[in-house]
């Protein structure tokens, strides 16, 4: 049974790889993305620079968010572990917002803003949820799997990284990771 288990867990996430097939690109660009600033994105480097739209159609730019702790989630609505992982986010989000902490999930869906709003509400997800759709945010964060997630300080260092979903024995180490980036315990 355990054996089955695993293989299911390995073929999430090999379905959740961005080396998939290609598919057809069907997102309509309505500004040029500003290109990504070269540099490292390990833990304890500075983020390198990163923006895109948001669904709602405003700009999202890492710059603006220095000052607020960020956990960036790299994700798509196809991909089954990062379903898995929604609630998680939701609920840290949830919990610190009022403390300077964003969640701000980054789809990288070619099916458009729509589909992903979609998706956004049948998952009760209010965190903001940007498009990436030409996988920037992949190629700065050096990836192809699915979910990636990074947390950034208030300075804009990368102080967690984590490459796959967020697993439930992760949860507490996690939470305690935004607490200290935000500079104490949970309030709430």
């Amino acid at each position: 049974m355990r054996s089955v288990a695993i293989a299911l867990l390995l073929a999430f996430a090999a379905a959740c790889s961005k080396e998939h097939a290609a598919r057809p690109k069907v997102v309509a660009k309505k500004k040029p993305i500003a290109p990504v600033t070269a540099g490292r994105a390990d833990v304890g480097d500075v983020m390198p620079g990163y923006s895109t739209d948001y669904l709602n159609g405003n700009r999202f730019d890492l710059a603006a968010e220095k000052g607020n702790v960020v956990l960036l989630n790299l994700w798509a609505t196809w991909c089954v572990p990062c379903r898995y992982e929604i609630p998680e986010l939701q609920k840290l989000h949830d919990r610190y917002a009022s403390r300077g902490f964003k969640v701000i999930g980054v789809s990288i869906d070619e099916s458009g803003v729509d589909s992903v709003k979609q998706f956004a509400e049948e998952e009760k997800i209010t965190y903001p949820i940007a498009l990436d759709a030409d996988g920037h945010l992949a190629n700065v964060l050096q990836t192809t799997v699915l979910p990636t997630s990074v947390v950034i300080d208030r300075n804009g260092r990368i102080v967690w990284r984590k490459i796959g979903a967020l697993m439930p024995n992760e949860i507490a180490s996690l939470d305690a990771l935004v607490q200290r980036a935000l500079g104490g315990t949970n309030k709430s």
